[in-house]
C-alpha cells in the first residue's frame, strides 16, 4: 500500500520531502511575543492575535467562509491587573514565586496566618476546632505532604470551598503551579494563591499582606478565526484542523507566552494550509481550518461555533484537533482513537510506513479540549498532542517561543498531510 500511496502523491504533486520548520518557528514567535501580552484578555492580547490570524489566513490564501475570516462572540472573564503577596514581610514575585487562582475579586488586607499540614490535618479534636481558628485568617494548606488521593482532596476542599471563612488560602505544593483561567466561576471575595518550592517558607509565617485588583467583564468580544481550501471531488464536505490560539495572558506584570499550549497547534495548521494552498492538486474533501478563541475559559469558541455552525456539521468528513504539538520524542497520543477506529487505523498504517514517529498511542474519550463540542455534536473527531519528557512548561512564564523544541514537528506535519490525502 506504501509505495501505492506514494505514487499516487506524487502523481498528484504532493511533494513527499522532509517539512521546513521555518515558518512554524516564525508563527511561534509571533505568537508568543510580548506584543500579545499572553493572547489574553489584559491589553488587548487575544484581539491583536485574531487580527493576525485572520492576516495570516488571508496572505496564505484560504477563502473566507460567509465573506469574513471572523466568527464573533462574547466571553465571561476575569482579569487580575495587579497581584501583590508579601510572606512574613518579604514580597513575592508574581508568575514565577506565586499565582492567584482566576476567581479573586479585588481584595486588600494584612491577615494573621494558620497553617495546615498533615499532623494538623490527622488531629481530628484540631479540625474540629478550626472553623473559630480558621475565620478571617489566611490557612496554609502543606499539601506536598499529602501522600494519597484523600489527604489532597482534603486540602483542596479547605482551599476551594472555604467552609471556615478564611480571608484566603495559600497551597503549598510541589506540582500543578500553573496559572489557569480553568478554574473560574463565580466571584469570591477570598483569595487562592500557590506557591511555587523554590519560595516555600523557611520560617513560621505569621502575617500575610495581599493586594489584587480585578476587572470582571461579563461579555468581553473575541472571535474564532476561519478560512478554508475548496476541495477537488467533494467541495461541500470538509476535513476540519482546528487549534486553540488563546492562552491564559498575565497576572500582573508576569506574561504567560503560551509557546506550545498553543502557538504550537496553530503554527502546524497554518503550516499545513500554506503548504496544502501550494499544492497541483487538492485533498479529495474541502479544507477547513479553524484557530478558537477561549479554549483555556471552558472551550467557548468552539462550543459557540457547534451551536452557531457557519455550515452543515453533518458535512464534516473528519476532524483533527491539535493542541500542544511541541514536543514528540515519544509519539502522539490520538484522544477519542477508539471511537474512529478506521482513521486511527490509517494514521498507525501510514505512520509505520513512513516511519514519522515513534508510536501512534491510542487514548480514549475526553473533553479536554476543541474536539470535544465537535465529538459531542456527532462529528468524527480526534484530538492529537504529542507526547515527550523533553519539554514539560505548561502555563509558566516559561512556555517560550525559543525553548520549543519542535522535536518530531516534521513526523507530524507529514504523517497530517499524509493522513488528509488519504481520506
Amino acid at each position: 500500500m506504501k509505495n501505492i500511496l506514494l505514487l499516487f502523491l506524487v502523481f498528484l504533486g504532493v511533494q513527499i520531502h522532509a517539512q521546513d520548520t521555518t515558518y512554524a518557528r516564525k508563527i511561534l514567535k509571533k505568537l508568543g511575543s510580548t506584543e500579545f501580552s499572553g493572547r489574553g484578555y489584559i491589553n488587548g492580547g487575544i484581539d491583536s492575535a485574531a487580527n493576525f490570524l485572520a492576516k495570516e489566513f488571508e496572505r496564505i490564501g484560504l477563502m473566507p467562509v460567509e465573506d469574513s475570516y471572523v466568527q464573533k462572540l462574547k466571553v465571561e472573564v476575569n482579569n487580575i491587573n495587579e497581584a501583590s503577596l508579601n510572606l512574613n514581610g518579604i514580597n513575592l514575585e508574581p508568575g514565577t514565586e506565586f499565582i492567584l487562582d482566576i476567581h479573586c475579586k479585588d481584595l486588600s488586607g494584612e491577615f494573621k496566618c494558620i497553617l495546615l499540614n498533615e499532623r494538623f490535618r490527622q488531629n481530628t479534636n484540631k479540625v474540629s476546632k478550626l472553623k473559630k481558628k480558621a475565620a478571617g485568617k489566611v490557612v496554609i494548606l502543606a499539601k506536598y505532604e499529602a501522600t494519597d488521593e484523600q489527604a489532597k482532596k482534603w486540602y483542596d476542599y479547605i482551599a476551594y470551598a472555604n467552609p471556615y471563612d478564611a480571608a484566603g488560602a495559600i497551597i503549598l505544593d510541589s506540582s500543578g503551579f500553573v496559572f489557569s483561567a480553568a478554574k473560574y466561576s463565580d466571584l469570591q471575595n477570598y483569595f487562592i494563591a500557590r506557591l511555587h518550592p523554590s519560595a516555600f517558607p523557611q520560617k513560621k509565617v505569621k502575617t500575610c499582606s495581599v493586594n489584587i485588583n480585578s476587572t470582571y467583564i461579563p461579555k468581553y468580544p473575541v472571535n474564532n478565526v476561519i478560512g478554508y481550501l475548496q476541495g477537488r471531488e467533494y467541495p461541500d464536505s470538509f476535513i476540519v484542523i482546528t487549534a486553540h490560539y488563546d492562552h491564559v495572558g498575565m497576572m500582573d506584570k508576569a506574561i504567560f507566552p503560551g509557546a506550545n499550549d498553543n502557538a504550537s497547534g496553530i503554527a502546524m495548521m497554518l503550516d499545513l494550509a500554506k503548504k496544502i494552498k501550494g499544492m497541483r492538486y487538492r485533498p479529495r474533501y474541502s479544507l477547513v481550518f479553524m484557530a478558537f478563541a477561549s479554549e483555556e475559559i471552558g472551550l467557548k469558541g468552539s462550543t459557540y461555533f457547534v451551536d452557531n455552525p457557519l455550515f452543515d456539521l453533518n458535512k464534516i468528513r473528519f476532524l483533527i484537533n491539535l493542541d500542544m504539538v511541541g514536543t514528540g520524542s515519544d509519539g502522539i497520543t490520538v484522544v477519542n482513537a477508539g471511537k474512529f477506529e478506521d482513521e486511527y487505523n490509517l494514521m498507525v498504517e501510514l505512520n509505520e510506513n513512513g516511519e514519522y514517529l515513534k508510536q501512534v498511542k491510542k487514548r480514549g474519550e475526553s473533553c479536554n479540549s476543541d474536539h470535544c463540542p465537535f465529538y459531542q455534536k456527532g462529528v468524527p473527531s480526534v484530538f492529537i498532542y504529542t507526547m515527550g519528557d523533553e519539554y514539560l512548561e505548561y502555563h509558566t512564564v516559561g512556555d517560550k517561543p525559543e525553548l520549543v523544541p519542535f522535536t518530531e514537528y516534521e513526523g507530524l506535519f507529514k504523517l497530517l498531510e499524509e493522513f488528509i490525502y488519504s481520506l
